[in-house]
């Protein structure tokens, strides 16, 4: 019986390692279990959100003013299965410089990315996660292209020349690690460099994105 344990065990992992698959291919799962019907909201549900800024396209510095602004709107705890009414129901158009790049092969297969105010490395970063799925399909594959041209080869990838980009998703915010501060929170899952840490700042992001474009 452990044998066949055992023989299971390492043919699932075998399957795994051989996933050829592209980060952008539309066939991934999405395998995201906390808020994931928050973070796989569609065009269609939320169509009566509010387009920030009349949907013209707002600055990293802007970001950080509307999601500070929203803070006080955080319940405690935060809701497992519906968006925050007034915080989270809100559509944005962020304009910023695309440094990096993530996809997650082995966990839920999203894709992480990383905007900030200019090209340089250093500076606060905004994240953003597109889940998988027909509905962020053209979104994930319309990044990865700017990746791929940029000359990444690999599922995790710092970008050599920065492009300038606007994106367009909902709110949606993560946990703060037990502060209620969480447009200023750091966060050590974002992308590093060399001996730096991560240059997140908030728990703010836009999940899920529908459009990703050269500005």
């Amino acid at each position: 019986m452990k044998t066949i344990i055992f023989l299971f065990l390492l043919s699932t992992i075998l399957l795994a390692a051989e996933d050829t698959r592209k980060p952008d291919d539309c066939s991934w799962e999405n395998k995201s279990k906390a808020r994931k019907s928050v973070k796989t909201r569609t065009v269609e549900s939320g169509k009566h959100y509010r387009n920030f800024n009349d949907g013209k396209p707002i600055t990293i510095a802007e970001w950080y003013k509307l999601t500070c602004s929203l803070d006080a709107k955080v319940p405690d705890p935060i809701p497992a299965d519906a968006p925050i009414e007034g915080a989270e129901t809100i559509r944005v158009k962020l304009r910023g410089y695309l440094l990096g790049a993530h996809f997650e092969r082995e966990g839920d297969h999203d894709m992480q990315a990383e905007l900030a105010a200019g090209p340089e490395w250093k500076g606060d970063h905004v994240l953003l996660e597109l889940a998988p799925g027909a509905e962020y399909c053209d979104a994930r594959h319309d990044l990865w292209q700017l990746v791929r041209k940029d000359g990444c080869q690999t599922d995790q990838c710092i970008m050599r020349k920065p492009v300038e980009v606007i994106v367009t998703g909902y709110l949606l915010v993560g946990g703060a690690q037990g502060s209620k501060n969480y447009c200023q929170a750091p966060s050590t899952r974002g992308m590093k460099k060399g001996n730096e840490g991560s240059m997140l700042r908030g728990s703010w992001r836009l999940q899920p994105v529908f459009a990703v474009q050269k500005a």
